[in-house]
């Protein structure tokens, strides 16, 4: 696995209100062991871990930065980071965690569709779960282009269409997507054949691809979604559920269909 450095006491407590030192010490343990106890990014991390393959100064766009956890992950190890997205609590809380981690990640307000960088800035972009929210997915895919060099990078996730929840079972209400994607602000979802079409259809090259979420983890993601609608922390779960994720990456192959894909696109 990934594993992400603790993100920072502030971030990790502003949503409580005088926590215990029990809980408190509990969860400084699984973020400094484990990492942030978020199941779907424990999941795909080392699926994007690998296909990023980071070296030391390199200079990565964190596109859609959320949380920034990526973002204060890899300038642990080197890489020089500028992290965009739109204003939001989580982009803010980001900027919070790099000043408490040190990190002089550069934060920036923008939109993925014009983004506000000379072409040939970068050796790589990331854009996790973020295509699905952007309008205009092609323009984004598009414009992170343009401010690579040759040889640079986009690697990115997706959720998918082509593996159905098998626990929670919800219905389509608008062009193919759930009410919790529209609740997340969700344009679409993709099958992996039309994700690879996108990219190949812009001149990239599709350098690695395949699926997560796939059968243990999916079931874990599930359970996991089902205890937090009942107000069970992620911190508590977390532990329990990451073995039961892990048992895909050990016998199931990537092109086995699941409820998230990833790529590698690269300039050519």
């Amino acid at each position: 696995m990934f594993k992400k450095p603790i993100i920072g006491r502030f971030l990790s407590y502003h949503r409580h209100t005088n926590p215990s030192p029990l809980v408190v010490a509990f969860r400084e343990f699984i973020y400094k062991t484990i990492g942030h106890p978020y199941l779907l990014d424990a999941v795909r991390a080392e699926k994007v871990y690998k296909a990023l393959a980071p070296k030391p100064k390199m200079m990565v766009l964190d596109l859609g930065c959320g949380w920034g956890v990526w973002s204060v992950a890899l300038m642990e190890e080197g890489l020089k980071m500028v992290a965009v997205d739109l204003p939001n609590e989580d982009f803010f809380e980001a900027h919070k965690s790099a000043q408490i981690n040190n990190l002089p990640i550069d934060f920036l307000i923008a939109d993925g569709q014009a983004l506000p960088f000379r072409n040939n800035t970068f050796d790589g972009v990331i854009m996790l779960d973020v295509l699905e929210h952007i309008p205009d997915d092609r323009k984004a895919i598009q414009d992170s282009k343009r401010v690579i060099k040759n040889g640079g990078f986009i690697v990115g996730t997706v959720p998918t269409i082509e593996r159905k929840k098998i626990i929670i079972k919800e219905k389509t209400v608008r062009r193919g997507l759930t009410r919790e994607d529209i609740d997340l602000g969700h344009h679409r979802r993709y099958t992996l054949k039309k994700l690879l079409k996108l990219i190949r259809s812009l001149n990239m090259e599709a350098a690695a691809y395949g699926y997560y979420n796939q059968q243990f983890s999916e079931v874990a993601e599930e359970v996991r979604e089902f205890f937090r609608r009942h107000k069970i922390p992620d911190y508590i779960l977390f532990p329990f559920l990451y073995p039961i994720a892990k048992i895909d990456q050990y016998i199931v192959k990537e092109n086995v269909k699941g409820s998230g894909a990833y790529f590698k696109a690269v300039k050519i």
